[in-house]
């Protein structure tokens, strides 16, 4: 896995796709963005493919629809290892983070003000961990998973990863290959081939992005 400290280093990184952009928001959003850049870096995200190229998306009760995997970054921490915390958080079970692929950098400023702030959004793409074994397989070495990480605040600020969200089948069956059995069975996780119309708010780019 490889490890990155800084966005910044990944700038010209061959392969990886660095983005910019700038916000304007009012005055309490400013403030809002202000506090929370003290202790976040930004939000990681996780897009695991499967060899249909078809991208795995999460259910959950804390955002109204279908997200990649996700969750803040604290503003110490390497983004590959919280890519691989909050993914196993998002489905219960392990994947294989792999490179850096997209890059976000968000610069917020407030209405009619010159200070600004700035955050990140880094997209690291993953893949399923081969089956370990046993009757109808584990999938990817786990039990069967539950769901993630989407805004709920755990008593360290950081956020909760607890919670069902509400049934949901997407469109493309039950999935075949590794980590069938696992995913099939949970109504929170499924593979999609297209953006699915309940996708969350906010995410649709992403998810868009990842599935070409």
């Amino acid at each position: 896995m490889v490890n990155v400290r800084d966005p910044e280093s990944l700038r010209d990184e061959p392969g990886v796709d660095f983005r910019e952009q700038e916000q304007v928001v009012d005055a309490e959003e400013f403030e809002q963005a202000v506090e929370g850049a003290e202790n976040q870096s930004g939000l990681v995200v996780v897009a695991v493919t499967d060899d249909r190229e078809r991208l795995l998306l999460v259910d959950s009760e804390w955002v109204d629809g279908w997200t990649l995997p996700n969750g803040p970054v604290g503003a110490d921490e390497d983004w590959a290892v919280a890519a691989d915390r909050w993914s196993e958080d998002a489905l219960s079970f392990p994947v294989q983070i792999e490179q850096p692929e997209l890059v976000i950098r968000t610069e917020t400023r407030a209405e009619g003000g010159s200070e600004s702030v700035v955050g990140y959004t880094v997209a690291f793409t993953g893949s399923l961990i081969p089956a370990m074994g046993g009757p109808g397989g584990m999938g990817p070495g786990g039990p069967p998973p539950g769901v993630g990480p989407d805004g709920k605040k755990a008593p360290d600020g950081e956020e909760a990863p607890e919670g069902q969200g509400p049934p949901a089948g997407g469109p493309s069956g039950p999935p075949g290959g590794p980590g069938a059995g696992p995913i099939a069975s949970n109504p929170n996780l499924d593979w999609f081939d297209g953006v699915p119309e309940e996708v969350a708010p906010g995410h649709d780019a992403l998810v868009r992005y990842f599935l070409g």
